[in-house]
């Protein structure tokens, strides 16, 4: 009789660690492709911000004055007629002043900014690995 008295498994044939090829690996060659110089616009940040305040309101009353424009425009009530085209001018107004506002804020942002160039290095690999 020649049972197996031992109760160890075969070891099996495993790689290891870290030396796993990749089967799908060569379907995915990628390629990155670097610029020999960088160029970075430099803003600043508090008038950036402003910016960002004055377009986002700009952009609210933009859809307040559509809004009364087409209630005064599709308008049947003649006591109502006049109300909506004063708030209708009112608010065109407001919002053609935070536009020059918006816009003369970034008219400074662009001529405040700086613009830093940098040289990038050359990266060399070789799949030789």
């Amino acid at each position: 009789m020649s049972e197996n008295l031992d109760n160890k498994t075969p070891k099996e044939n495993k790689p290891k660690p870290g030396t796993e090829s990749n089967p799908i690996g060569d379907a995915f060659d990628i390629m990155v492709s670097i610029p020999d110089r960088l160029e970075i616009k430099m803003v600043n940040a508090s008038i950036l911000s402003d910016y960002e305040v004055w377009i986002f309101i700009s952009s609210l009353i933009s859809n307040a004055v559509i809004g009364f424009w087409v209630a005064y425009a599709t308008n049947t009530n003649v006591n109502a007629s006049s109300i909506l085209f004063w708030n209708s001018i009112v608010f065109t107004i407001l919002f053609m002043i935070t536009l020059i506002v918006a816009l003369s804020k970034r008219y400074t942002l662009s001529k405040k900014s700086k613009s830093i160039k940098l040289k990038t290095s050359k990266v060399e690999s070789d799949n030789n690995e």
